[in-house]
């Protein structure tokens, strides 16, 4: 009985740290986000025409919040071919997401999310998983406010209004988001022109020759290989290793 009853002790202290932690987690997250949208902003406030054209043909997206920059938004949108859909002019936090009744704005839940997004671009490549976006949006205020079914929607908004390029549905029936437009996110395609030599790699091989992280270098093989480009093999000598027997014939 003693026994038993010590048992459930040890469960329920394990169990409460894991809370603790979550919580603690979380708080770091939401203050991380915070502390990049004051970044943004600081940013925003010094923003040049060169920094704004270096954006735009960067990432594809102008970000116009200076009224002062007008006339310099209207040239880069002509030279760079972007959409009207494509220019962010209002930064958005958790608190925009939420209307005074507290009910969701999916439309600016799919903004954040982009927002978001494009601040992790170097990291991610744009192209990410429902879940993974879920992740980044489902933070502070919003903690509990939101599903994925509230994000999917949101998204689905953005496809429409042709913000976002792309939604594909995986065969395993997740959802595949391309942020970007495929110029804008070329991950995959520098790992095609990596290999077209000898045709497979590993994750090591990724992250020292193309300098990536190695996140960003395992999303991008992933996705490769859910869309059937690249195929893996494992083994204990070598580890896993993509092949790409299209390019490699």
């Amino acid at each position: 009985m003693i026994k038993s009853l010590k048992s459930d002790v040890k469960v329920g202290l394990r169990e409460l740290e894991k809370k603790m932690k979550l919580a603690d987690a979380m708080r770091k997250k939401t203050a991380e986000y915070k502390m990049q949208e004051l970044q943004n902003k600081a940013e925003i406030n010094t923003m040049t025409k060169e920094r704004l054209s270096e954006i735009a043909k960067k990432h594809g997206v102008i970000i116009a919040l200076d009224d002062k920059l007008k006339i310099e938004v209207e040239k880069i949108k002509k030279e760079y071919n972007i959409k009207e859909t494509n220019v962010i002019r209002e930064l958005l936090t958790e608190q925009n997401v939420l209307s005074k009744k507290n009910k969701i704005n999916h439309e600016k839940l799919g903004l954040l999310s982009y927002q978001r997004v494009m601040m992790q671009k170097e990291e991610t490549g744009g192209l990410l998983l429902l879940i993974d976006v879920f992740d980044l949006v489902n933070t502070g205020i919003l903690k509990n406010r939101i599903t994925i079914d509230d994000l999917e929607k949101s998204l689905y908004i953005l496809k429409k209004k042709s913000v976002i390029p792309e939604i594909k549905t995986l065969e395993s029936g997740v959802l595949l988001i391309s942020f970007f437009p495929v110029q804008f996110t070329s991950d995959q395609t520098e790992i095609l022109k990596f290999v077209e030599n000898k045709g497979y790699c590993t994750l090591a091989d990724i992250c020292s020759g193309l300098a990536w992280s190695e996140t960003r270098s395992r999303r991008a093989l992933e996705n490769l290989e859910a869309t059937g480009i690249a195929k893996t093999d494992e083994s204990f000598r070598s580890g896993k290793r993509w092949f790409f027997p299209k390019i490699n014939k």
